[in-house]
């Protein structure tokens, strides 16, 4: 007869919809500040703030080293957290204020010399990095594993909060636009709106610092040490999980990076710029949709399998338009398609990592939620550096010019196979991904009842 913990039992029941839907809120707060800082940024700073292309380009890269960097360093100090509100949590609290301010300067533009222009876009951008992206979307996403010890219940908030952020994405670039204008356009309209984006994702922020509750960090009955680098050092070395995992992110974020060259492919092979809003919008609102359906089924089905079958549709989706090119109404069916395959991975890749945070906790002893999740989302912004390296390397292969009226029959091609293989190769090495990482899906169950049995024995 397996023995149990009636206090973790007790704490499994205690994660209501009203808590997942106050957690969810911070992964659509975060979406908000994703718009201005990815979707929006580049022509803000080019034709608006006059930020030349080449110092932009220099702002992107070096900024991008300094990131990876602080989420290691976020990821250490959330582990050596230790306060009445947990060790994820007030980071929540703490950060808030930073980084709405940080994401008001993004977007003003001061009446400086072109060099102090550059320079105030490179401290904001980041600000904006480190205060929101990484010490409150870190934290944030290791209350996955803090929240609750139940793996479907951690699906659940994972799918859950994927669908909210999904959704502020779509909801956001259907007004971005019109509400600048509206406010004024220019730097005015444009400061203005993501300013008061700011103050909205912020208080979102806030209502999940306080509609949430950590209840998996703390052993019942001991002491929490304080975690040194040297023991989280034994520990991920211990941990073979993490490397195969963050690669999992990696691979996963390179994905929606190549949708750079969507763009490119619209204009230049289909020949339609006006294509890019509707391909793009089947895109999101199919994976919005795909959210809500299987939100209820991939407990049912498992995270690999519900992987497995997200991968076909995102390959399908990928090669596709090679066998009807032009034709507008297989474009839209490929876009379905390659919205119905990552919102399959979006749903389950915090899951992941909290697997292998059990597994860690298992295996040496050692529980490192903020170091696992930091190392994920280092991974991530790999991959989606790596995405646009790729994007402008194929480009520049094939000898494309920007602002020409005409492009060779290489830049096309390069265009093309970035647009439809290299999407599909992307997909395929995430699918190998998934077929080893079978291994720790089987071994959870074991895990977790013997984690359960230890935590028994200190009640």
């Amino acid at each position: 007869m397996s023995v149990t913990n009636p206090l973790l039992e007790k704490n499994k029941s205690q994660l209501g919809n009203t808590e997942i839907t106050m957690f969810s809120l911070g992964f659509a707060a975060i979406s908000f500040i994703n718009l201005g800082f990815g979707t929006y940024l580049s022509y803000f700073w080019s034709d608006i703030a006059l930020i030349p292309l080449a110092a932009m380009g220099s702002i992107f890269v070096i900024s991008r080293f300094l990131d990876g960097g602080t989420d290691i360093v976020i990821g250490f100090l959330v582990d050596r957290t230790n306060t009445k509100y947990g060790k994820a949590r007030p980071w929540l609290l703490w950060m808030a204020l930073p980084g709405l301010l940080s994401m008001a300067a993004l977007f003003y533009v001061p009446n400086f010399s072109e060099t102090g222009r550059i320079a105030w876009a490179f401290i904001t951008y980041n600000m904006v990095a480190f205060f929101t992206l990484t010490a409150i979307t870190l934290p944030l996403q290791s209350l996955t594993v803090l929240m609750t010890n139940d793996p479907k219940k951690r699906l659940t908030l994972n799918m859950v909060g994927q669908s909210f952020g999904t959704a502020a994405t779509v909801i956001g670039n259907l007004y971005v636009l019109k509400a600048i204008e509206s406010l004024g356009g220019g730097a005015d309209g444009y400061f203005k709106f993501f300013a008061m984006l700011a103050v909205v994702a912020t208080a979102m922020i806030l209502v999940t610092f306080a509609g949430t509750k950590e209840r998996v960090d703390r052993p019942v009955g001991k002491k929490v040490e304080k975690i040194t680098a040297k023991v989280a050092l034994k520990s991920f070395v211990a941990n073979k999980w993490w490397v195969l995992v963050t690669l999992l992110q990696l691979l996963t974020m390179t994905y929606p990076a190549l949708m750079a060259i969507n763009m490119y492919y619209m204009t230049w092979v289909m020949k339609n710029p006006a294509l890019m809003g509707p391909f793009m919008s089947a895109i999101f609102v199919s994976l919005l949709l795909t959210l809500i359906v299987f939100t209820p089924l991939v407990p049912r089905v498992g995270k690999i399998n519900a992987g497995f079958i997200g991968m076909f549709f995102q390959i399908v989706g990928g090669i596709m338009p090679l066998f009807a090119p032009g034709n507008t109404s297989v474009m839209m069916v490929s876009g379905v398609f390659r919205g119905i395959g990552p919102a399959m991975l979006l749903g389950t890749r915090l899951a992941f990592m909290c697997d292998v945070v059990e597994y860690g906790e298992w295996k040496t002893g050692i529980r490192i939620e903020g170091l696992v999740f930091s190392g994920a989302s280092m991974g991530a912004k790999i991959g989606t550096g790596l995405g646009a390296a790729v994007v402008a390397m194929m480009l520049a292969r094939g000898g494309y010019v920007g602002g020409a009226l005409t492009q060779t029959a290489e830049a096309l091609s390069s265009i093309t196979i970035t647009f439809t293989w290299l999407h599909a190769l992307s997909s395929a090495l995430v699918t190998a991904c998934l077929f080893t990482l079978r291994g720790l899906e089987k071994q959870m169950p074991q895990i977790m009842a013997d984690l359960e049995a230890r935590k028994a024995k200190t009640v």
